[in-house]
């Protein structure tokens, strides 16, 4: 796999609570948006996606055979860290009420799994077409899901920011879960609200398309995003499929 990220504090923020992995070795990447005050966003994105890695080394995810043992074992890892982020919260004066989101990517053997919690999202771009894999788990998608507006009205909603499901923020936040075939060619794109709130999905897709380098195509993405106002802090990691991985 050809894979490139980027994150940046934009241009109104003045720390950058969004964190990212990419753990090679398990074919697995990871993406948290952090929220709390004093930085304590910043420390729930970071520590999160320390536990989560060394939740992976402890427990090789290639023991999991199947898709219904890979979203236990993604279960598991979220039940974990959410339990140790919010002792943290507890313990720690300075980290009361800190919470992140939390995206896991995993592929293997034309698959691409993901568990999320919160409203970082993939996408998944198979030729000139995208597609958000995951659900945002915000109080407006649930108002436009359940059709109580539209999502034109959610992208100006007063609380399109607010959160139903984060790390730490529950005593239980079972993630989404999702598989999907992929193809050489195919790329996926994990990202936080910085970037989508920025960047239409077309753009997205234009920027996805314009190269085969993946840490240009990182750097490129977010730059447009703050080019077009910079709002949040940006963060996305880029995976091209090669065709090397189906031989």
């Amino acid at each position: 796999m050809e894979v490139g990220y980027y994150t940046d504090k934009g241009r109104k923020r003045t720390s950058n609570e969004d964190a990212v992995r990419i753990l090679n070795r398990h074919n697995v990447f990871l993406l948290a948006d952090g929220v709390g005050g004093n930085r304590a966003g910043e420390i729930a994105s970071n520590k999160t996606l320390d536990v989560i890695a060394d939740f992976l080394e402890n427990n090789p995810i290639q023991d999991m055979e199947g898709s219904d043992q890979i979203f236990r074992y993604f279960e598991n890892a979220v039940d974990y860290v959410n339990e140790f982020i919010k002792q943290m919260a507890h313990a720690i004066p300075e980290c009361a009420g800190m919470a992140t989101t939390l995206v896991i990517a995993y592929v293997r053997d034309h698959i691409l799994y993901i568990a999320n919690v919160g409203d970082s999202r993939v996408y998944f771009i198979h030729g000139k077409e995208i597609h958000q894999i995951t659900v945002d788990h915000t109080y407006v998608n649930d108002l436009v899901m359940m059709g109580v507006i539209s999502r034109s009205e959610a992208e100006h909603h007063k609380k399109k920011n607010v959160i139903t499901r984060a790390i730490g923020a529950n005593s239980y936040n079972n993630p989404d879960c999702f598989n999907i075939y992929i193809e050489p060619e195919d790329k996926i794109l994990l990202c936080s609200d910085g970037l989508y709130d920025e960047l239409s999905e077309e753009e997205m897709l234009q920027e996805m398309n314009a190269t085969d380098d993946m840490k240009a195509c990182a750097k490129s993405l977010v730059d447009k995003a703050n080019a077009h106002g910079g709002n949040d802090n940006i963060s996305v990691i880029c995976v091209s499929m090669v065709e090397e991985n189906y031989e």
